[in-house]
């Protein structure tokens, strides 16, 4: 919102941060996704490129932990892979 069209700070104070948790557009994820066992998922980073770690890479959920995910690699030439993904914050980072 831009301040310079409104002239009250009111409009400022009636936004919660529920309400904006709730928005969502169509090509970006919600805010939180829950993840269960068995589930396809796809990596949105390379983390690494010579176990197949690749943007893109799917895998199957198989072991959910706090700080990590356990998954198996159905891509590629290691499928059926046994492999952990450390659990990563997706926010932007606060320093430049």
């Amino acid at each position: 919102m831009d301040e310079s069209e409104s002239t009250s700070n009111d409009t400022y104070n009636t936004i919660t941060s529920e309400f904006l948790n709730s928005l969502s557009t169509s090509p970006l994820p919600n805010h939180r996704i829950k993840l269960k066992i068995e589930v396809l998922i796809m990596l949105l980073r390379n983390l690494d490129q010579v176990e197949g770690l690749c943007n893109g890479s799917r895998l199957i959920v198989t072991r959910l932990a706090n700080h990590d995910i356990g998954a198996q690699i159905i891509t590629g030439n290691r499928d059926r892979q046994d492999i952990y993904v450390p659990r990563m914050s997706m926010s932007p980072s606060q320093y430049p």
